[in-house]
Parts: structure tokens; sequence; C-alpha cells
């Protein structure tokens, strides 16, 4: 088995980070919920941009407190980070107030980077990080031979097989389920062989389940960068352009104008709207490695600071409406078998994407 250290396992995020496909971040162009020829889009940005002008509370009208790392590490579960002090998400407000945050000219938003957060995980840790995880119930824990196919099968599982997850931050989610703070994104599987590690499949995150595919029908740039084409507005992760978009449902009536969602028995349709690489040049974002389960061997690391964000157990944005609509997400590590087993989510609840002509 390699050793994969802090140094191996960057430059392996570093040489398979995807590039992204998204719609120009323009205020210029018609906010990404429009049905407008020409739309702009929200890019993904580091967690600071949500800090910037955002509180956190434990409710709209609770106490609040400036939005640090270390009010985050210290959170507790039902704490809210609030960017926009509106009672409802407020589509308008959100892509005005964004660009006072990155900047309205090209040249203020050059340097606000578009950021990728990694995270490295072989087979064997994931099985560790199961067994360990206090937010798995008995149904959660995957099985011995959840191995996660068709890449692998339970005849070739090595505990060496490797897992890099890539979390996109979004300020706002523009789209039928609207709401505060949006994280997103995809992960490349490798298998380790002939002394070194070869992808051989992806699965891209969409409305809460996925899409995968083997690597030899995964679009890329330069070789190993598969293209991950941003819907705008919900910047779910697909795998091509498709003119026509992508028709999903979601569960629920949605209110018009407004978007909260009931939680009743009718579906809602809502096409997905994904950028041409050739009219949007992909974005080849700047990869920042997450220390878990293996940090940098300096305890002064400026890597060590994601642990503080990553521990925050409340939600991204505001959620005073509760199951009434979307609240904000929570993070990355409180996503469940998603983060703490990749190889078995995907096996789950990612289905087969095929190459559409």
């Amino acid at each position: 088995m390699p050793t994969l250290d802090w140094q191996a396992r960057d430059e392996l995020a570093q040489r398979f980070a995807p590039h992204l496909v998204l719609f120009p971040e323009s205020p210029e162009l018609a906010r990404p919920g429009t049905n407008a020829p020409s739309i702009g889009d929200y890019h993904p940005h580091g967690i600071e941009l949500l800090l910037e002008k955002g509180s956190l509370a434990a409710g709209l009208f609770k106490p609040r407190q400036p939005a640090t790392l270390d009010a985050l590490a210290t959170a507790a579960p039902n704490d809210q980070l609030i960017l926009l002090d509106h009672l409802l998400p407020n589509r308008e407000h959100a892509w005005k107030m964004y660009f006072d945050l990155v900047g309205r000219s090209r040249a203020d938003r050059a340097r606000v980077p578009v950021i990728a957060y990694a995270r490295t995980q072989t087979r064997g840790e994931a099985n560790l990080a199961t067994r360990r995880a206090t937010d798995l119930d008995k149904a959660g824990v995957p099985a011995p031979d959840e191995v996660g196919r068709p890449f692998f099968t339970p005849a070739n599982a090595s505990d060496d097989d490797l897992a890099i997850q890539y979390w996109f931050c979004y300020y706002y989610d523009d789209w039928a389920n609207q709401h505060e703070g949006d994280w997103e994104g995809v992960c490349v599987f490798l298998r380790y062989a002939d002394g070194d590690y070869r992808a051989v499949g992806a699965s891209f995150y969409a409305h809460e389940t996925g899409k995968r595919r083997h690597w030899s029908e995964v679009e890329r740039a330069r070789d190993a960068h598969a293209l991950v084409y941003v819907a705008a507005g919900s910047h779910a992760s697909y795998f091509q352009h498709v003119a026509m978009g992508y028709m999903t449902t979601v569960p629920g009536f949605i209110i018009p104008f407004i978007g909260v969602r009931l939680n009743v028995n009718f579906t809602t349709t809502r096409t997905d709207r994904v950028p041409d690489a050739k009219v949007c040049a992909p974005i080849a974002p700047r990869v920042e490695l997450l220390p878990d389960p293996v940090g940098p061997p300096e305890s002064d690391a400026p890597a060590w600071q994601h642990k503080k964000w990553l521990a925050f157990p409340g939600s991204w944005g505001v959620r005073i409406l509760g199951k009434l609509g979307h609240a904000g997400p929570i993070g990355p590590s409180h996503k469940g078998l998603k983060w703490h087993h990749p190889f078995a989510w995907m096996e789950r609840y990612c289905t087969p994407d095929f190459l559409v002509y």
C-alpha cells in the first residue's frame, strides 16, 4: 500500500481537480433563477465570503454574534448562519448583495478566486470513519460488500482505493427551492496500480442524489481534469452540456414568487440549465486540501483552520421556515454517509449516467 501523507494527498487532489463550466459571474446579466436568454450565476468561493457579512444565531430573533471561524467551531446544531436578514429568501437582494461582496468590476472579481475544497479518503479510512460516526444509524452503515460498483467489486476491493471529494461553497441557491448558502460537490474514484493512482470513475452530486460514469466516459480537460457542467442557480453537477437542459423533480409543491415548499404530495418539475463549454470557458479552481483524515505535519499550517468550519453542525443559511421551505444546508462533514463513506454512498444513491449524443 502506498504511503499517503499530506503531500501525496495534496498532489493527487491537484492532479485530478475538476474544471467547472459555469454561467458568467456578472451583475449585468439576469440572475440564474430567471428564464432570461442570457443569465449569470454565483461562482463557488471560499467560506470567508459567507462569513464576511453573515452572523451566527440560534434563530432569526435571537441575539447574534459575528460569524468567525472560532464561533463556527463551538456552535450548536440549531445555530444558523444568517446572510441576508430576510425572513424569506430574497433572490433579488441576494444577487445584489453578492456583487457588493465580490465586486462589480471584472478586476475586483478576479481577486476572489474560485475555490474547491478537496478531501482524500481511502477505503480503509472510510470503513473506519463509518464505524466511528455518531450520525449514522444502523441503516446508514454500509454492508461489507458495499464497495462502490461499478468501479469496484467485492472481489477486487482494496483498502487503498481512493475517493477524492471536491466541495464547492456557493453564496445562494436561486432555483425552485431557493435558500441561502449552497454546498455541492463531485467525487473522483482512483485505484492504485503499477506504482500510481489512476482514475476509474466519478460521481457528480445533484439534488440529494447523483449520477456516475466510468472515467473513459467523463469529458475532461487536459486528461485528468473532469469537466463539471454546473446548473444555473441550483448548482447541481452534470457530466455534459445538453442544449434543452436537464428535467428534474422536486418533492412538494413550491408556491410561486416566494419559493416556499409545502410538504404535500405534489411533484414540481423544473429544468436545470447548464452552460456550454464552447461559450463559457471552463474554470480551474484553486484547490485547498482539507485536513481530514490526514493533516499537514506543521501544527501552525493554515490548512488546520479548515477544521473549525468543518465542525460547524448548524445550517449555512437561515432556516426560520423550517420544513415549510428549503433552509440553508448543513456542511460537508455533517452529510452522513456521503461524507463518511463516499464509496458506499455512490453505490446506493448514484445512478448510471449515459452519454447524450
